[in-house]
């Protein structure tokens, strides 16, 4: 199943991607890198070898070759500590400035242009535990989205494009296209609608009294 140009068509796709981001005027902190420049960060950090050797295990598994592709991917984790199952959809463009720790499920979908820091998860759930009969699934990332170091994106959820998930958010729930979640900001907001209902309350308890 599967021929040497879908494999290497698919090998390009997302590398063509891959390095219109590099190459873009903020692709490296300090602007647009040189030929140089991206060949060192190539050849020094772990996001972008982890990206390639992805890219040469999804296009594997998509020809049908899964046996390979796992191989791959299991080098990809003992060089770079990134746990990329080979079954991920991932768009072009995708940047990982560390990898340890990053685990991405097989049934993931994530767009064009997506960051992603070290120590994320992005799979199921596990919520079958303790609902049978839950359905569980794995996520869809929309576009533009930064997804911070810790971070989990846990379930079938839809997170939209340009979206931003906080450092160690727990996110189980969709976000529509340009929201944020971020855990302090969650609680903070929780504990305002709390102490707003608690005034009320006492408003109602005080009114029903006079």
């Amino acid at each position: 199943m599967g021929s040497s140009q879908e494999y290497q068509g698919l090998m390009r796709a997302g590398l063509r991607g891959d390095l219109d981001r590099l190459f873009a005027p903020g692709g490296l902190n300090s602007g647009k890198p040189s030929i140089i420049q991206a060949l060192e960060r190539g050849l020094t950090r772990p996001g972008p070898l982890a990206i390639v050797l992805f890219r040469a295990s999804h296009a594997q598994w998509v020809a049908g070759r899964e046996t390979f592709a796992e191989v791959v991917w299991r080098l990809n984790y003992f060089l770079t500590g990134a746990d990329i199952h080979p079954g991920a959809d991932i768009g072009g463009g995708l940047r990982i400035t560390h990898t340890a720790g990053l685990v991405i499920g097989q049934g993931t979908r994530i767009g064009s242009n997506v960051t992603i820091l070290h120590g994320v998860t992005i799979g199921g759930s596990g919520r079958r535990w303790f609902r049978p009969d839950y359905v569980d699934g794995y996520p869809t990332i929309g576009d533009e989205t930064h997804v911070m170091a810790h971070a989990m994106v846990l379930g079938p959820v839809k997170v939209g494009s340009g979206c931003f998930v906080g450092a160690n958010a727990v996110l189980a729930h969709d976000l529509a296209d340009g929201e944020a979640f971020v855990p302090g900001r969650e609680i903070s907001e929780l504990r305002h609608r709390v102490a707003d209902l608690e005034d009320r309350m006492r408003s109602l308890d005080r009114n029903r009294r006079g």
